[in-house]
């Protein structure tokens, strides 16, 4: 089975299915409840998902029982969650490196941590990091995931 990080700028898109790349991000899902593929992602996927589902229901994008039924089944899916904590040196350094933000830099150190590749619909991360990390796939790209 394949192992990926995949971070919430691609996830948030199972949810919302107006935004570009969707389908993409759908076959994602469906390679994990096959059990094709496992996601591996930073503790703090989980708020940044429920964030961006809040601020769908703010915007009426979802209603509240849509944002409610997608965090319980996102749960169910079985992604092993790693504490930050634990490679929080790795995240400062990609901090100061590229520039990025603490979430962004905790997808890219588990990613690096694991040996894995990082998912990410997040296309200015992607341009950032794409010269040197190799392993960093931007979810519209042409790429086997």
């Amino acid at each position: 089975m394949k192992r990926a990080v995949v971070d919430a700028s691609a996830i948030l898109k199972w949810y919302l299915h107006d935004e570009a790349h969707g389908v993409q991000a759908l076959a994602l899902l469906q390679k994990c409840t096959a059990g094709e593929l496992e996601i591996l992602a930073p503790s703090l996927l989980t708020y940044e998902l429920m964030n961006g589902l809040v601020i769908a229901g703010r915007r009426a994008r979802l209603d509240q029982n849509t944002i409610s039924l997608s965090f319980s089944g996102f749960m169910s899916l079985g992604i092993q969650f790693y504490d930050v904590s634990f490679f929080a040196d790795k995240m400062f350094q990609y901090c100061h490196l590229y520039g990025r933000s603490v979430y962004d830099s905790s997808y890219l150190a588990l990613a690096e941590l694991k040996g894995v590749d990082l998912i990410t619909a997040d296309e200015r991360l992607f341009n950032t990091v794409q010269k040197d990390l190799p392993w960093v796939h931007w979810i519209g790209e042409n790429s086997e995931t």
